[in-house]
């Protein structure tokens, strides 16, 4: 009896350091309007001179999808090139509630998006300039 309860404790220990390895790191680069937008630092990715990262926007308002579904949250994966300053949009997934929370009502993967210029001033300029000084 001693060794099972020794036993589920290390399971439930090593679940529990396992869980908060995987945990995002949402740091708030900007807040414009009704949204608020983040990276995770955790998944930030060095490919040569580009940096992929999750970002995260939540809305404090019901915003409608390209589909036609309400969504608060979006979390989009971005493929960086620090040199020529542009964002390559990899990956979009829509969540029912602020911060990435519910059941996703949306999941998008793009394979072909051409990299696009990066507004100055705007959350993915904030994005670039803090994944590429890394």
């Amino acid at each position: 009896m001693n060794r099972l309860w020794r036993m589920s404790l290390l399971f439930l220990l090593a679940s529990g350091v396992a869980q908060m390895a995987t945990a995002a790191q949402w740091a708030r680069l900007s807040k414009h309007g009704g949204s608020t937008f983040y990276i995770d630092k955790g998944s930030i990715a060095r490919i040569d001179q580009n940096r992929k990262v999750w970002s995260m926007q939540s809305f404090g308002s019901p915003q409608t999808s390209p589909d036609g579904k309400t969504y608060r949250s979006i979390k989009e994966l971005h493929l960086y090139s620090c040199t020529e300053r542009t964002t390559t949009l990899q990956s979009q997934v829509y969540y029912p509630d602020a911060m990435g929370k519910g059941e996703p009502v949306g999941n998008f993967k793009y394979e072909k998006f051409s990299p696009e210029d990066i507004v100055p001033d705007s959350p993915y300029d904030n994005a670039l300039a803090a994944v590429c000084k890394r």
